[in-house]
Parts: structure tokens; sequence; C-alpha cells
């Protein structure tokens, strides 16, 4: 295996910055929750935290898929680690990047039955070629194709590099 940087840490920022407008100038209407799906968008969040405006609480969940299956019918187990209230609350969810939308959808369903006020979602890297359900990401970084898989900025390969500061596609040796 070896990494690919695709996107260096001041783009990052820079996108970071101008994500962090855009919801301050679209959505800031009312105090927004901010949800990160660990571990892969937790330095997203932090650093949105940093440039938005105004009141937000910050919430960490975590998702599991049993079995490994691929649609939107797979058992998931949610673990809000912080244990929030949603209910009435405006909540902007936080993934670190969207592939086929099945995590989403499961976790947006479940957030929409929990009787959140609105419900928007960001991504570091939005793969909208790669869906397999109907979801949209409100917000994001970064639009990619193809198959590639990413590390750094936070998100883990293998259990290692997230700690790099800018992304990287993960290129597999055959």
């Amino acid at each position: 295996m070896k990494l690919e940087r695709r996107y260096e840490s001041s783009l990052i920022a820079d996108r970071v910055e101008a994500v962090a407008g855009a919801i301050d100038r679209d959505v800031r209407k009312t105090p927004l929750v901010l949800v990160s799906i660990l571990k892969g968008s937790a330095f997203f969040m932090a650093d949105l935290a940093r440039k938005m405006r105004g009141p937000f609480a910050c919430e960490y969940l975590h998702v599991r898929r049993a079995g490994g299956g691929s649609t939107v019918s797979t058992v998931m187990q949610i673990d809000f680690t912080t244990g929030f209230e949603v209910r009435g609350r405006h909540v902007l969810l936080l993934k670190d990047v969207v592939h086929t939308g099945v995590i989403e959808t499961y976790l947006m369903d479940y957030l929409r039955g929990a009787g959140v006020a609105s419900l928007l979602l960001a991504a570091i890297i939005d793969k909208p070629l790669d869906r397999k359900t109907n979801v949209s990401v409100d917000f994001s970084l970064f639009t990619a194709e193809g198959n590639g898989l990413y590390a750094g900025y936070g998100m883990e390969h293998d259990g290692a590099s997230a700690h790099l500061p800018d992304i990287y596609e993960v290129v597999l040796e055959q």
C-alpha cells in the first residue's frame, strides 16, 4: 500500500473556511448541533467549529454496520457517545467520506424519527457516483470520483495515517 497526496492541508483549511462561511450564511437562523460520526470526521468538526460564528453544540456518535452488508436494510448499531438529545434541535451531521450513502441514510432516518427540527449533511469527501441511496450532501470540502479510499486529516486506513495533516488516496499495490 502507498499513499498519494490528493489535498494539502492549506487547501483543506481554505475549504473548511468556505464551508463554515456557507453554513453561517445559509443555515445560521438557530443554534446548530454539530454531530461528528466517529472517528473520521473528528478533525473536520474541530476545524469547522473554530471557523463558525454563533452558538452551537458539539456531539459525537459511532455507527457500526452489522455483518458488513451494503443495503439500507442492514442492521446497524448507533452509539451516542455523549448521550445527547436531538428532539427539536437543528442538526448538522458530519461524515468523513460519503460513498454509498447507506450509513448516512440509516442514520438520518433514525435522527428524523427522533424528532430533529432540521437535518443537514456535511462531508470531507463526497463521492456521489458511488451512491446506492438517495442521500444528498449539503456541504462538502471535496467531491471525488472512483473507488478510492482515503487517509489523513483524521481518517484512518487499517488503523493508521489519521495523524497526517493532508488527505491521501490509498493505493493498494497488487
